[in-house]
Order: structure tokens, then C-alpha cells, then sequence
């Protein structure tokens, strides 16, 4: 245990027995439990924010949640002697979902409604009014799509990436427009029926299979908002991981369902969700934040990939129209 953490670890009310590292962060076993603590780099407002929430949460009856520890003075951030901000939440003695495993999938998918169900719960207890936000913010994304592409078109000499990008443009930016066209035609009347709160990044890192129970952790992106875009993500994210495998995402669903049912105009979202060219963007984006003296071999690998991976999504879509029954 370093000098510098021996510090912060002796700001808390509680025996350190040992620590290991976890993802981003040192997993600590305690006196009183299992703990996590991580580096802090959010606002103190949107710490307390969640804290509130998870307690709020906690009341519901939505008991394995990551929630945020005080140290021994009631605040929630310490520093260490360099001014370095930490935070520290309850953990968990488990491990995370296998997202190759149907069996672990589906016990993810029903905890993900039971939360979606408090989440509703305790959205409605606070009596929030909720201004309409289109699900999957896609205007934004790809008017970030097209300048990106204008900036890249007038760069005078391009490097592989931006070969690549601009070949790639024109198929996901039509995909983008379908799917806006689409999105503006859906009644927004079923979108209310799915307001509550979202965990906002919720996947198979996010659960954790704890013996007799799951956890979940993870919530730094939590909001209220549109529920059925964290089982988007969820499926899209186990997707990637199984080659598009559409017999798994249905099994995903159908577990969903059976906690918290779902309509015809639930699918034909999921659906819509799904079509846009998220990771396009993603890839966009993540272009546009660096270096341009540079292009990292990772970008042009994850742009390659996501091309070559597009034929078997495209097939993943057309098999949930038939499944589900109507047409893109």
C-alpha cells in the first residue's frame, strides 16, 4: 500500500485488511464490507447528486448499488497530500457479467427491468416534470457527423484514417438521416410511458454475479430520461462481443419483457436506436478530440472494423423487422 493512499485510506471510519486493483480504481476489503475507491474528476455538485440518488434508490428496495461512502469529516472527496480528489463506494465481492453467457445475460437483462421499474418509482415520487429530449440525441450526433466531415474534406493532405472515413461517410451519414426520419415519425405519446431514471451506461461491466444476488455499479452517467436506451445499449454492446448473434438478443428481450412488458412500438425503437450508426459517430467523435499530427493505429482499426462488421449488422436489423414483425 503506497504512502500517498495510506493517507486517503486513513480519512475513512473503517480498518483497511487489503487491497487489489480494480478497474481504474483499488478494490479495498474492510471492516466493514467490500469498498471501491477511484480517482474523482466530476463536480461536487453531480457527486451529491448521486449520492442522493442512490440513497433514493436504496429506499426502493434497489439494495446492490455502489453507494458513495463519506469519509470520517461527512464529505464525500478526498485528497491526497498532492491535492489529488478520491471517492469512495460500497462495493462488491463478485465477479462481472460473462457477456458470451446467455445465463448471465438474461439475469442482467431482468435486473436491468427491475431497476427500470424503481427508477420509474422513484421518478414519479419526486413528481419531476420531464421536457421532452428525442431518445438517442441523433440531430446532434450527426450534424457532429457532417462538420467533422467538412473539416476532414478541405485537409489538404489525409493520412489512412481520413481516406477511410471519407469513403466510408456517405452509407452512415444516409443511415443518420433514415433513422432521424424515422425517430420523427414514432408517436412520442410511447416515450412518456418509459420515463424514469437510466443508468446511462449500463452493460456487462456494470453487473456484478455476487453468489446469491447481482449488483450494479457504475451509475456515473445516470439521468432521467428515456428507459428503453439502456437496453439498447446493453444488447448492442453484447452484440459486438457475440458477431451479431440475433438469437441471444431475442432471449435478451424476451427476459426484459417478461418483468416489464414491452409493445410493438417498443420494438420498432429499439429498432430504430439500433439503425443509427452510433459507432460511426463514436469513432467521429473521438477523431474530431485529438491530435491530428497524429492518428493512433486504434482509430483506423476500430473505423476498419466497424465497416467490415456492418454487413452482419445490417442482417442483425433485417432479422428483428421479421421477428418482430413490420418493416424498416
Amino acid at each position: 500500500m503506497s504512502e500517498k493512499m495510506s493517507e486517503v485510506y486513513e480519512a475513512y471510519d473503517m480498518e483497511i485488511l487489503g487491497a487489489v486493483r480494480g478497474r481504474g480504481s483499488m478494490i479495498l476489503k474492510t471492516d466493514q464490507g467490500i469498498r471501491q475507491i477511484s480517482p474523482f474528476d466530476g463536480s461536487e455538485e453531480r457527486l451529491e447528486q448521486e449520492r442522493e440518488f442512490k440513497e433514493n434508490l436504496y429506499e426502493t428496495g434497489f439494495h446492490h448499488i455502489d453507494r458513495c461512502v463519506p469519509n470520517r469529516e461527512g464529505e464525500l472527496i478526498t485528497c491526497d497530500r498532492y491535492g489529488n480528489p478520491y471517492v469512495m463506494r460500497e462495493y462488491f465481492e463478485g465477479r462481472e457479467c460473462n457477456p458470451g453467457s446467455i445465463c448471465d445475460l438474461n439475469q442482467a437483462a431482468a435486473n436491468l427491468a427491475i431497476f427500470h421499474i424503481r427508477g420509474r418509482e422513484l421518478y414519479a415520487k419526486e413528481g419531476r416534470t420531464y421536457a421532452y429530449r428525442e431518445p438517442g440525441n441523433f440531430r446532434r450526433k450527426t450534424q457532429e457527423m457532417k462538420k467533422i466531415r467538412s473539416f476532414i474534406s478541405k485537409r489538404p493532405t489525409k493520412n489512412d484514417f481520413e481516406l477511410l472515413y471519407i469513403e466510408a461517410y456517405d452509407a452512415f451519414y444516409r443511415q443518420a438521416i433514415d433513422c432521424q426520419a424515422m425517430m420523427d415519425a414514432c408517436d412520442r405519446t410511447n416515450i412518456a410511458g418509459h420515463i424514469g431514471y437510466c443508468h446511462g451506461a449500463y452493460n456487462y461491466h456494470s453487473v456484478l454475479f455476487c453468489g446469491g444476488y447481482l449488483a450494479t455499479v457504475n451509475f456515473d452517467r445516470f439521468h432521467v430520461g428515456y428507459q428503453l436506451i439502456d437496453l439498447y445499449q446493453f444488447i448492442r454492446k453484447v452484440m459486438e462481443k457475440n458477431n451479431y448473434n440475433f438469437d441471444m438478443a431475442v432471449k435478451i428481450i424476451e427476459e426484459y419483457d417478461r418483468i416489464l412488458p414491452l409493445t410493438g412500438e417498443d420494438y420498432r425503437y429499439i429498432y430504430i436506436l439500433y439503425s443509427y450508426p452510433e459507432k460511426f459517430w463514436k469513432v467521429s467523435n473521438r477523431y474530431m478530440n485529438s491530435r491530428k499530427c497524429w492518428i493512433s493505429p486504434a482509430n483506423l482499426e476500430k473505423l476498419s472494423k466497424l465497416i467490415t462488421d456492418e454487413q452482419e449488422k445490417q442482417k442483425f436489423l433485417s432479422d428483428f423487422c421479421n421477428h418482430y414483425g413490420f418493416t424498416s
